[in-house]
């Protein structure tokens, strides 16, 4: 869908800029609780798998720095604009309200190379305390010293941090034993965020016969139907919440011929009115 698009430099951080960790569900918790930024970091990379973010993140350390890389080079060159700055502005705008106090302590020792537009993200770096920022740069990175790493962070719990990674395991461990053919026709339907392909499209891009493919996902316990009706509710929820469509066009754009069936099928998924969850935000 993104690919399809009008090139429109800035939607990326519009949509990113309307993240919150809330959104990510227990993994937003677990960093949220996080005791200091060396313990966020190694939290938000073992378990990122668990967002809807796509960027790669490395972490550098050396005896007096640290350096934090975000890279895009593995996503396609049609929407890896879009990408990169959703996920800048998305890291932005859910770590701000914790992670401030500590960024205005060492501003000064804070430097930022970013690939993207100076005005465009401008009004978000605001709410930053760096002064040292470069723009149009050809990678993403922060360095800040190493000290900053083991700083407290104001809303550490133990107690929440522990009993969200438990869950996390949980979920990661969930996604390992979901992979197979059913993960294979999952990737499938969310290609395209939106528009998707026939059950006889699937089986014929995966090489295989309707009734094998039907046979395979009853083996793992699924079928397309249920499939489908995943990626809808997931795809549903981004148009609404973070590319800001009427509940008129995530309708049309999810295959559904009336509003009142799609609208009956979000309620079913979860418990509102989709003109409610989007007024809620």
């Amino acid at each position: 869908m993104l690919a399809r698009l009008p090139d429109d430099a800035g939607i990326g951080i519009d949509v990113g800029s309307r993240f919150a960790l809330t959104h990510f569900g227990l993994f937003g918790f677990a960093v949220m609780s996080c005791g200091t930024l060396r313990e966020l970091l190694t939290i938000a990379m073992r378990y990122f798998a668990l967002t809807t973010m796509h960027v790669d993140i490395t972490l550098f350390e050396t005896a007096d720095d640290c350096l934090v890389e975000l890279d895009a080079s593995h996503l396609p060159a049609d929407v890896r604009g879009f990408f990169i700055e959703r996920d800048i502005a998305g890291i932005i705008a859910t770590t701000t309200s914790f992670a401030l106090p500590l960024a205005a302590k060492y501003a000064d020792q804070v430097s930022a190379e970013l690939a993207v537009d100076a005005e465009l993200l401008r009004p978000l770096l605001e709410l930053v305390p760096v002064h040292d920022v470069a723009f149009g740069r050809a990678h993403n990175r922060v360095h800040f010293p190493r000290a900053m790493f083991d700083e407290p962070l104001p809303q550490a719990d133990r107690h929440t941090l522990e009993m969200c990674i438990a869950q996390c395991d949980v979920l990661m461990q969930r996604n390992e034993r979901r992979r197979g053919i059913t993960a294979l026709v999952r990737s499938k339907l969310f290609r395209d965020s939106g528009l998707f392909p026939t059950f006889t499209d699937v089986a014929g891009e995966l090489d295989m016969h309707p009734r094998t493919l039907r046979r395979r996902l009853a083996e793992e316990g699924t079928s397309f139907r249920a499939l489908l009706g995943e990626a809808r509710s997931t795809v549903a929820v981004d148009l609404l919440r973070n590319v800001g469509l009427t509940v008129q066009q995530v309708s049309t754009r999810l295959g559904y011929t009336e509003v009142s069936t799609f609208s009956h099928a979000f309620k079913r998924w979860y418990g509102v009115a989709p003109s409610e969850y989007s007024r809620r935000g």
